[in-house]
């Protein structure tokens, strides 16, 4: 039953984001981040800090929320609970890289045996990071299906299958998820690499 659901994606999700106060305040946090510009220009990107894409080694922190800057570990994550967004944080400085929006991460944690190999060995201890921002219009992704191995655009309804390294079962999206590197180092997750592909929409 999960699996056709998932195929035929699931419109009781956008009831579901508004359940509890913080999730509307997600909602609200994340729908204010689509209508900033996709990627900023100039130079200005490279010479922020905070607009410099994920480092290997930078940790991540809370985008909303209580705990909103704080570091997350591996621990806050659970299987089958909503998507965590996410920002890399620089860990010499604890500089969140929130300056640019295709920095913004969706956190989401699985049965290790539940992944693809690939996706597995860019995992920590079954927790991933993929890219938050829609391959659609560029919306913040930010709510799980109910089956629990997809992660599902609250703008459109497109729907990603985590367990398919981001594939899009639903659209209107066309193009799969793009994920980043983790691992686990002292308790902490920590970016591993560089983002596996493009980020967002195709470029017109």
């Amino acid at each position: 039953m999960a699996d056709r659901e998932l195929e035929a994606g699931c419109p009781c999700t956008r009831e579901a984001q508004t359940e509890s106060g913080g999730r509307r305040s997600l909602l609200a946090a994340s729908l204010a981040l689509a209508v900033a510009p996709l990627v900023p220009g100039g130079a200005a990107a490279a010479d922020n800090p905070r607009r410099i894409k994920p480092q290997t080694g930078d940790g991540l922190a809370y985008m909303t929320g209580d705990k909103q800057g704080q570091q997350i570990a591996p621990t806050d994550l659970r299987i089958g609970a909503p998507p965590v967004l996410a920002y890399p944080m620089d860990m010499s400085n604890r500089t969140v890289r929130d300056g640019a929006r295709t920095n913004l991460l969706v956190l989401v944690k699985l049965l290790p045996d539940d992944l693809p190999a690939a996706l597995k060995a860019d995992s920590a201890d079954g927790v991933v990071a993929f890219s938050a921002i829609c391959t659609h219009y560029g919306c913040p992704i930010t709510e799980i299906h109910p089956s629990g191995g997809a992660l599902v655009c609250n703008c459109h309804g497109s729907t990603f299958d985590v367990r398919k390294s981001g594939e899009v079962v639903a659209g209107p999206a066309t193009r799969r998820l793009t994920h980043l590197p983790l691992k686990q180092a002292d308790g902490a997750l920590l970016v591993a690499g560089n983002f596996s592909g493009p980020l967002g929409p195709p470029q017109q």
